[in-house]
């Protein structure tokens, strides 16, 4: 990206992103807030992780600038028939949150699942109430399609998920040319 360098997940990032799964604040976007977790518990599922890992699915870490870790952006359910995946994206370091680094980090992972391994639909699923998310999804030029009605229950309320989605060409039609990996 321009304001970002992406790289996959590391043994090393999981003290970080131990950190991210444990701010209530962070957690509350991915409508898990008090879901605490211990290292351990964040050292398996990295362990689960490279068990599938290959294809289907692939963890990486956005750092700013500086090399600095800010968050972390991911693909799963790839699906190679079909040319689609479901994808997620987590700014963990909050003083970084409107600053441009998510809409950043999503157009250039776009540009890399549609243009590198030739995906043709990509999608993701988001909490109605984040609507810091909202607007940058729809910046980088995805639609919503659906809604998940009460789909989800925090902080003791149901919540509707947003489905969006986005095509190869919608994306390369809006920048193309203008991406930087």
């Amino acid at each position: 990206g321009k304001k970002v360098r992406l790289r996959a997940l590391e043994k090393n990032d999981l003290a970080k992103v131990w950190e991210w799964m444990n701010d209530e604040e962070v957690m509350w976007f991915w409508a898990e807030p008090g879901n605490t977790q211990s290292l351990a518990e964040v050292e398996q599922w990295f362990a689960g992780l490279q068990e599938v890992a290959g294809y289907s699915s692939k963890q990486f870490i956005i750092e700013a600038e500086e090399g600095t870790p800010i968050g972390r952006i991911f693909y799963e359910h790839l699906d190679t028939k079909h040319q689609r995946a479901e994808v997620g994206m987590q700014i963990g370091e909050k003083e970084q949150w409107g600053r441009g680094y998510g809409t950043d980090t999503m157009i250039a992972f776009l540009e890399y699942l549609f243009n590198e391994l030739g995906l043709h639909r990509v999608y993701l699923r988001l909490q109605s109430y984040n609507t810091r998310a909202l607007k940058c999804y729809e910046k980088c030029g995805f639609t919503q399609e659906g809604i998940l009605r009460h789909n989800t229950f925090t902080r003791g309320e149901y919540h509707d998920d947003l489905v969006m989605g986005i095509l190869r060409d919608e994306f390369n039609q809006r920048h193309k040319g203008n991406v930087t990996l």
